[in-house]
């Protein structure tokens, strides 16, 4: 692709340029000294928000409104705020309005009710004074044993991924916030998390074309406004298994500008993540990502290495290691993003009440949309309400550091306890350690969580099952636990555990609802 860069660019400051191309977080609730420095003397184009970030709806917009202050009284554009408001496990508000997981909107297969979704986030991401979202996730989970994306998917079909990707996209950009879709090429066939290591995805073109490309073509033709890089090998188009995609020339201006002809933002994910930070480093990693052509780079975490990168990127075009045509060229992608969303006027003015409510009602909504009885052969559903009910809960922590860990098996029984039935609480902090109580006649709900890397629940699952219980298996987490119990005659899957989806998910137990969501992945070894 040609770099066009009118004269004006051309005159900005190089300081200016590069800075505006990052994009920086920071821990607590207001902003750092180092935060304010990046932005008073670096030129920083951006700040992403994480869960360490937010308290409340009414502090996070006023952490906006005091980061676009500081940025204006600098002399600087307003600032492209972001964060990753996916739903499910990577939500990170916790104000109980978070979408269920995308794998349980994938269960709607309604792309009319995505774009829905799509626009109650975005209504709420705008009265917050956040522009960007990162999200959706355009990765097809074809592998069960994928530890970093799962139900952060639609699914495992490619089409059906992208048509409910686009709908959200579409949805989140009718609000005015821009998606993000990820991560590109696709990060959803790998058993390794790229946070911690370089995965290597071997497929050949053909392959990739006929999965992994699909949902994010979708998504282009749909106007999507940025992709998201991913930090994953791809050598049938490299040549090279240690060279991430983010890195990559051929994937980035190759692939996604000239072959798909993306005109979007492409936006690395973190460069402090293991595949970068453990290999050419963070610094490097950016001046690559940037001569690769990615537009926006994150550094998510250390201030420190927020410095260096920006410093050795100016040193690399200074040094003519890295054309001030590529920098000028992602520059004015940046720009011209910001003053179609902010104007003249920057106005950073919201209203929040009203927003954060409708988010609630709409996951309130979906949630019942999305509960799946994946089976139900002895009509153990509905449980009897006059009579009461064990509901056995296992621990589980984040699967990811992606993640927001914020899982307690007493939120299952709350859920439970909104209606009038008598619950006993069984806690399982550690099954190996754990003998079910059950004679035999009682109700049982077993609460599992990620139970195929956990022998120990599937082992108590299958002791309560052969107490002659009435069972019914309740995942909170992936619809993948069946396979680890794959003889349960009762199961019902949720996708996730935010609030809304476990009042759903008590409200199908107790007969509320019926769970007629459709699993959107195939679950191994189970018929």
């Amino acid at each position: 692709m040609t770099d066009n860069v009118s004269t004006a660019e051309r005159s900005v400051p190089l300081e200016e340029k590069v800075g505006q191309l990052f994009v920086a977080g920071f821990d607590g609730t207001e902003p750092t000294d180092d935060i304010e420095q990046l932005l008073s003397s670096h030129h920083l184009g951006g700040v992403i928000y994480f869960s360490r970030n937010i308290e409340s709806p009414e502090q996070v917009a006023s952490l906006s409104e005091t980061l676009q202050t500081i940025a204006r009284d600098a002399g600087e554009p307003p600032l492209l705020i972001a964060t990753d408001q996916e739903g499910g496990v990577v939500s990170r508000f916790d104000w109980g309005a978070q979408l269920p997981s995308q794998m349980a909107l994938g269960a709607t297969r309604d792309p009319s009710k995505l774009r829905t979704a799509g626009e109650t986030v975005g209504d709420e991401l705008a009265s917050l004074g956040i522009w960007m979202n990162f999200a959706p996730v355009l990765d097809v989970n074809n592998n069960p044993e994928n530890p970093v994306i799962g139900v952060r998917s639609f699914g495992d079909d490619p089409e059906v991924v992208g048509e409910l990707g686009s709908a959200l996209a579409a949805g989140l950009q009718s609000a005015g916030v821009a998606a993000c879709g990820k991560h590109f090429p696709g990060h959803g066939d790998t058993e390794t998390d790229s946070h911690r290591s370089l995965p290597v995805i071997p497929h050949d073109r053909d392959r990739l074309e006929a999965v992994e490309f699909v949902p994010f073509r979708r998504a282009i033709d749909g106007g999507i406004d940025a992709i998201m890089t991913t930090h994953i090998a791809f050598p049938a188009i490299t040549g090279d298994d240690t060279l991430p995609a983010t890195l990559s020339e051929a994937v980035l201006t190759g692939i996604l500008r000239e072959e798909f002809g993306f005109d979007g933002l492409i936006v690395s994910d973190c460069l402090e993540m293991h595949a970068i930070a453990g290999t050419v480093g963070t610094a490097e990693g950016a001046v690559q990502a940037l001569a690769a052509g990615c537009d926006v780079v994150l550094v998510s975490h250390s201030p420190e290495r927020q410095r260096e990168a920006i410093e050795r990127v100016i040193d690399a075009v200074e040094s003519g290691d890295l054309p001030e045509a590529r920098i000028d060229s992602a520059y004015e992608r940046v720009r011209k993003y910001k003053r179609r969303q902010f104007g003249d006027d920057h106005d950073t003015t919201w209203e929040w009440p009203a927003a954060v409510e409708q988010s609630r009602t709409v996951a309130r909504q979906l949630a019942h949309d999305c509960v799946t009885v994946v089976r139900d052969r002895d009509d153990t559903l509905p449980f009897d309400t006059t009579e009461p009910i064990h509901l056995v809960g296992f621990s589980g922590t984040a699967q990811s550091d992606a993640e927001d860990d914020r899982y307690d098996p007493s939120d299952f029984l709350a859920s439970l306890a909104r209606h009038d039935v008598e619950v006993f609480f069984h806690r399982v902090p550690d099954p190996e350690e754990y003998t079910h109580p059950f004679d035999g006649g009682e109700q049982v709900v077993a609460a599992t969580y990620h139970t195929r890397s956990n022998p120990g629940q599937a082992r108590v699952v299958r002791e309560i099952a052969a107490a002659s219980t009435t069972l019914a298996v309740i995942s909170v987490r992936d619809p993948y636990d069946l396979a680890a119990v794959p003889d349960v005659s009762t199961y019902v899957t949720g996708y996730g555990y935010s609030p809304a989806m476990l009042d759903a998910l008590a409200d199908v137990v107790l007969g509320h609802a019926d769970g007629s969501g459709t699993l959107p992945v195939t679950i191994p070894n189970v018929e």
